[in-house]
């Protein structure tokens, strides 16, 4: 697996995380006037899209979407839109444009200049849990699909959501898995021999990989 990035503390880790991304839009507007991110859901990046927003870049050229998303309203309290413009879409950022988790502008902007991916204790990454009777399809580099319905399940998710596919992930500019506490650390460590999906990804895409206790 990549190497290991660890910090001090998280704070350390979300200020590296939020300069990462947004040398990721910076390479994009100068290559070719727009850039684009593929951003994760959930409390643990809310620090890194704070800290991002306050980045100076041409954000109105910029477009954001997220790697996953619940099928809930997006004002519900689970809603990671909702997250995201509170913590990203604000400040500099408000003028980047935001787009909904659907194929064909998924396909439009693909490959994102960057990508920031979680992961959790179980080892799943974006909404593509082990034991999903769509995750083969979600890791499969040759499909055709860029985002999948998946279904609630046993012991995950509990809720139905979307998410993007490893497919529609690849290719990007800059990869960053961002990764907190020791549990996750040690999820990490034997993701491979336990054939967690997120091995599957980091073996793929080759990310960054942040850590902070």
């Amino acid at each position: 697996m990549s190497d290991l990035e660890a910090y001090p503390n998280r704070e350390a880790l979300y200020d590296a995380a939020a300069q990462a991304l947004g040398q990721a839009v910076h390479y994009g507007l100068v290559e070719r006037g727009r850039a684009s991110l593929a951003l994760a859901g959930g409390t643990t990046p809310a620090p890194v899209y704070e800290r991002l927003s306050k980045i100076t870049i041409a954000w109105k050229e910029v477009t954001v979407l997220m790697t996953d998303e619940r099928q809930v309203p997006p004002d519900h309290l689970d809603s990671n839109q909702r997250m995201l413009r509170q913590t990203l879409c604000r400040g500099h950022a408000a003028a980047a444009a935001f787009a909904p988790l659907e194929e064909a502008l998924i396909m439009r902007f693909h490959p994102f200049d960057g990508v920031l991916l979680g992961m959790g204790e179980d080892g799943h990454f974006a909404s593509l849990f082990l034991g999903s009777p769509v995750l083969a399809r979600g890791l499969d580099l040759q499909g055709d699909s860029f985002v999948l319905d998946v279904p609630a399940g046993e012991p995950a998710p509990p809720q139905p959501r979307y998410s993007m596919t490893l497919h529609a992930l690849s290719g990007a500019g800059s990869v960053l898995l961002l990764v907190t506490g020791a549990a996750k650390r040690d999820t990490l460590e034997r993701a491979r021999a336990d054939h967690l999906p997120v091995a599957a990804m980091i073996d793929a895409l080759q990310p960054r990989i942040l850590w902070a206790e």
